[in-house]
C-alpha cells in the first residue's frame, strides 16, 4: 500500500501551467483519476469563527473541491450529482442541512494581501448553492466558492493530499480535521506540530463550551480521534501534553507527532478499508474477534507494564492515567499500583486490567487530591 499524502510528482500540463501548486495537484488527481482531493494547507490550518462543520460537511466540502479539481480557483459554477455527495449514505434527506452548514459558516484562514504581507481573512467557504427538488440521486447540486476562498485557491503553495477512501471512512467531525493535518505534514522533516490549547479548540471546531475540562478533551476529542486515525490513516498520532506552572498544572498546550506506519501496518490498514464499515469500531476496541479469510489474529492482551510508563505500549494504559491520574506522576502512580497488585498483576489484563487500574487512579486521587 503505497502512504496516502506522498507527494505526487507534479507533471505540469499545458492547461495547468500558471497555475497554484496546490491546483496543479489537483489536476494530476484529475488527470490520473486518483482518489485523493488536494486541500489547499491555508484551509487545512484555518479556524473556525462561527458555526463549526459536521462530519458530514466536512466530506461534502471534500468532494466539492475535488469536483471543481484545477478550476476551483476560477469565477464559474461547479456541478456534483446527489449520489457523489450522499457517497454511501441512501438517503438525499441531509444534502441541504449540509449546504445550509457550508453557507454560513465562517472560517479564519491566513493568506496574503495583494501587497504580499501576512493576513488573516475571515470568510465562508460557499457564495451560493442551489439544489434540484428531485429526489433522484442524479439530479444536481450547483455551487460556487466564494470569492476569498477562490482566492486562497489561486496563492496557495502548499497542500494536504487527502485519500477519499480514510476520509469517507472516518466518522468524527475532530478525526476528519486531525487527519487532514497529518496528510499535510507527514512527508515534511519536522512532523510534529505544537499549539496552544485553546487553539487546537479553534482548529478542531469544537464548539464553544464543549469539553471545558481538558480531561474530558482528552478523553471525548484527542483520544477517539487517535484511535481512528491508527486504524484508517497510513499514519499514526501522539501527542503531549504541556502543563503550566500554577495552581494543579492546567494543561496549557500539545503537541502532536504524526508518524508514518511501517509496511505491515500499512497493508493492515489496507485491509481494513476493505473490510465492511459494520464491527469496525469494535475491531478497533478489540471487544470482538474479527472473522476474515484467512483470520486476523486480535492484538496480544498486555499485562501491565514492569518499567517506566513513558514507554508502555499499550496506550490505553496511558489514556486512562490522563483522564484519571490528577496530574500526578505516572510512574509514581504505577510504582504505588504494583505494590499494592503484587502476583495479581502477572496474570490480570485485558479488561479487568484497565478496570482495576482507573480504579486505583481514582482512588489515589480521592486519597490525595491533586499536586
Amino acid at each position: 500500500m503505497k502512504p496516502d499524502s506522498d507527494i505526487v510528482e507534479i507533471e505540469v500540463s499545458p492547461e495547468a501551467d500558471g497555475l497554484s501548486r496546490t491546483l496543479r495537484v489537483a489536476d494530476v488527481i484529475r488527470r490520473r483519476d486518483l482518489d485523493f482531493v488536494s486541500k489547499p494547507g491555508e484551509l487545512v490550518e484555518s479556524e473556525f469563527e462561527t458555526g463549526s462543520l459536521s462530519a458530514a460537511g466536512r466530506k461534502a466540502f471534500a468532494l466539492m473541491l475535488r469536483k471543481a479539481g484545477p478550476d476551483a480557483g476560477e469565477d464559474r459554477n461547479f456541478t456534483i450529482t446527489k449520489k457523489e455527495l450522499r457517497g454511501s449514505h441512501k438517503g438525499n434527506e441531509r444534502i441541504q442541512p449540509v449546504m445550509d452548514e457550508l453557507l454560513r459558516v465562517i472560517v479564519r484562514i491566513r493568506t496574503t494581501t495583494k501587497k504580499g504581507k501576512p493576513a488573516i481573512m475571515s470568510q465562508s467557504l460557499l457564495s451560493s448553492c442551489v439544489e434540484e427538488i428531485s429526489e433522484d440521486g442524479m439530479s444536481v447540486v450547483e455551487y460556487e466558492f466564494s470569492e476569498a476562498f477562490k482566492r486562497v485557491m489561486q496563492r496557495s503553495d502548499y497542500y494536504a493530499r487527502v485519500n477519499l477512501g480514510v476520509m469517507l471512512a472516518l466518522q468524527s467531525r475532530y478525526s476528519l480535521t486531525l487527519y487532514d493535518l497529518g496528510c499535510l505534514i507527514i512527508n515534511r522533516q519536522n512532523r510534529v506540530v505544537k499549539m496552544e490549547v485553546e487553539e487546537l479548540r479553534r482548529r478542531l471546531g469544537v464548539p464553544e463550551g464543549s469539553f471545558k475540562n481538558f480531561a474530558e478533551f482528552r478523553r471525548d476529542v484527542l483520544a477517539k480521534s487517535k484511535l481512528e486515525i491508527d486504524q484508517l490513516a497510513d499514519f499514526t498520532v501522539e501527542w503531549d501534553e504541556i502543563r503550566g506552572s500554577g495552581r494543579g498544572r492546567p494543561v496549557e498546550a500539545v503537541k502532536l507527532t504524526f508518524s508514518p506506519k511501517d509496511p505491515v501496518d500499512q497493508e493492515e490498514t489496507a485491509k481494513e478499508l476493505d473490510r465492511p464499515k459494520v464491527g469496525r469500531r469494535a475491531r478497533r476496541d478489540g471487544t470482538v474477534e474479527t472473522v476474515a479469510t484467512p483470520p486476523v489474529p486480535l492484538p496480544p492482551a498486555r499485562p501491565f507494564p514492569s518499567g517506566s510508563l513513558s514507554f508502555c505500549p499499550d496506550q490505553r494504559i496511558i489514556t486512562i492515567f490522563r483522564d484519571f491520574g490528577g496530574g500526578w506522576d505516572k510512574d509514581m502512580i504505577a510504582d504505588a499500583y504494583r505494590q499494592k497488585m503484587g502476583a495479581k498483576l502477572e496474570t490480570l489484563t485485558g479488561a479487568a486490567l484497565y478496570k482495576s487500574w482507573e480504579g486505583f487512579c481514582k482512588s489515589w486521587v480521592a486519597m490525595r487530591g491533586t499536586p
